[in-house]
């Protein structure tokens, strides 16, 4: 993998913008370099063929699968020229009611990036939902945000549903743990079980409780997996200094962040960075 200075972020134009685009549109930004967005992106491949680097995790692409990428992580997409399908990119801010999918505020940390594969009712279904989008903000409507939004959170309801289906993904109302995953992201460097658990009112024991049912592992585990995930996010730069990530996530001191990096990969900083950036 090449090796940059800095990973781009790209950005769409407003927080209301809904865009649709065949996968093969020509881009604004080189998909093939490695960067990340602010904003989700879905991609639904009719045809397959070629590979995508999400966070690290080489996925390959398969005929009627469908892919979440989230704001922040590390994409990369290495396509093979038949390979095509439609995308959408949305953000998440000011766009959603907190009772609106847990897919976008509960998977922030999670381990899904794959939604679907092999499946051609729900590819057909997913386009669907996407041409009708696409012919909603071409209208002249005074309610042209509300329909586009409804029809989006309609599409996004049918793709949590199929994570559930799969068994890749369990349901929950739990609004704690939905508030605990968004304060983990917020708060990177707040790193005790006791420390959220004050924010939420709730004790420790019932967060622990709450985050083992939904993910299977403790809360410090969910912690430190966001924090070293932020990490590895971090030493895709070139010149990392790595004195200024330890302090930037509270670290006591250099030599504590390199044992944190060690204890959860079994590898140095430096030896992580290299191995990252292999082809």
């Amino acid at each position: 993998m090449k090796l940059n200075n800095k990973i781009p972020l790209h950005n769409i134009k407003d927080e209301f913008t809904i865009n649709i685009e065949p996968i093969s549109h020509k881009n604004t930004y080189d998909y093939n370099v490695v960067h990340r967005h602010n904003y989700y992106e879905i991609m639904f491949f009719v045809k397959g063929g070629g590979y995508q680097l999400i966070d690290f995790d080489k996925v390959p692409i398969v005929d009627n699968s469908c892919y979440l990428i989230k704001p922040r992580q590390v994409h990369l997409v290495k396509r093979e020229e038949e390979a095509d399908g439609f995308l959408i990119q949305f953000f998440n801010t000011s766009i959603f009611s907190e009772e609106v999918s847990s897919l976008l505020t509960l998977q922030y940390h999670s381990d899904i990036k794959v939604i679907f594969e092999n499946d051609k009712l729900l590819i057909n279904k997913g386009i669907s939902f996407l041409n009708l989008i696409r012919n909603i903000t071409k209208e002249e409507s005074v309610f042209l945000k509300q329909k586009s939004i409804h029809l989006l959170s309609t599409l996004l309801y049918e793709l949590e549903e199929c994570t559930i289906t799969k068994g890749k993904f369990k349901n929950t109302n739990d609004r704690s743990l939905i508030k605990f995953t968004e304060l983990v992201n917020l708060n990177l460097n707040t790193k005790t079980v006791n420390e959220y658990a004050e924010k939420l009112n709730i004790t420790s024991k019932k967060l622990t409780d709450i985050v083992k049912n939904k993910y299977g592992i403790t809360p410090l585990k969910f912690i430190h997996n966001a924090v070293l995930l932020e990490i590895k996010r971090d030493l895709m730069f070139k010149d990392t200094n790595l004195k200024e990530i330890s302090y930037n996530y509270n670290f006591d001191s250099p030599s504590n962040f390199s044992l944190f990096v060690k204890k959860n990969t079994g590898l140095s900083p430096t030896d992580l960075q290299k191995e990252l950036l292999k082809e």
